[in-house]
């Protein structure tokens, strides 16, 4: 009889401790299901555990591979009716349109002073990242109308002393220097290039190379947008090689010299943005058209040379 209620108990003590190895939880979600190409994409775990658990969070960033990753959050941590709380937050952001599952992930945990290693899983996320779509008919308009801060009247008045004083170190400086100065430097003039004849001369050479002719076509893409956005960034003087395709139309639909390419720079980007990005095969009309379209934006934004003007010559007499 004895020996039954032993085995009772024991068997009773066992199924708390089970109990109690089981009493965890996690959870996974994103801050939305639908994103734009290059979205932050915020991924969060969060933990809820009595306090003998000891969880062995996994490195997310290597688990999650359909994404990029960006950077690890701090970790928020509380307690709520005697239970940790903890919550991992993750950043990604991926750069193509498609759906994208993040799989579950596996969070290994030991009870007390059990070294055997138990986890669950987090269920998986399906989320859709979607391209931006532009309209290059649309001018630019603010999303909301710009705060006006009132001016740091403090900050002002130190600013101009600085810089009154360095005008006055600077006159000073340089009449120095000038007295000091005994033998004048000849300085070759520098050379400048315009833009719109550096950009030819690229897609001369890029045309040359036959890149998508031997199978490079990705290549190709990629040197003849470049060429493009540098002439951008040098021609209208914006920084045209750190932005997306969207935006550098949105910036030449603002431009009213840049208006008259925004068609053809669209229809440029997309099949390049298509190719790049998207794996798309071309076929070889599409890229003779690239190199067409390529030399139309570059003609079409040359600057004028202005006419010098004629003076009339009084007749005699």
């Amino acid at each position: 009889m004895v020996k039954h209620l032993r085995q009772i108990i024991m068997l009773l003590l066992v199924s708390f401790v089970s109990m109690r190895a089981q009493n965890i939880s996690v959870s996974a979600t994103t801050d939305t299901t639908v994103y734009k190409v290059g979205d932050y994409i915020k991924y969060q775990l969060e933990l809820r555990y009595d306090k003998e658990i000891k969880p062995l969070l996994p490195p997310v960033k290597d688990s999650v591979k359909v994404l990029e990753f960006i950077k690890t959050m701090p970790v928020d941590s509380s307690q709520v009716n005697s239970k940790i709380v903890k919550k991992y937050t993750f950043i990604f952001s991926k750069y193509d349109s498609s759906q994208v599952t993040i799989p579950p992930v596996k969070i290994f945990y030991t009870v007390g002073s059990d070294t055997t290693r138990k986890f669950l899983s987090t269920v998986p996320i399906t989320i859709l990242v979607k391209t931006l779509e532009v309209d290059p008919k649309v001018d630019i308009r603010d999303i909301k109308e710009p705060m006006r801060l009132p001016p740091d009247w403090v900050f002002i008045i130190i600013l101009v002393l600085v810089i009154a004083i360095l005008a006055v170190g600077g006159y000073y400086g340089y009449k120095y220097y000038m007295k000091k100065k005994r033998v004048k430097e000849s300085v070759e003039p520098e050379i400048i290039i315009p833009p719109h004849e550096v950009a030819l001369n690229e897609l001369h050479v890029l045309e040359d190379k036959k890149l998508w002719q031997q199978g490079l076509v990705k290549d190709y893409h990629s040197e003849i947008t470049g060429i493009v956005r540098k002439y951008f960034e040098h021609r209208f003087n914006f920084r045209a090689l750190e932005m997306t395709s969207a935006e550098i139309l949105a910036v030449l639909s603002y431009i009213e010299e840049g208006k008259k390419v925004v068609s053809t720079a669209n229809e440029f980007f997309s099949n390049a943005d298509l190719v790049k990005f998207a794996k798309f095969q071309p076929m070889p009309s599409v890229n003779e058209e690239m190199m067409k379209e390529a030399y139309n934006i570059v003609d079409q934004t040359i600057p004028a040379v202005p006419k010098p003007e004629i003076s009339e010559v009084p007749s005699a007499g």
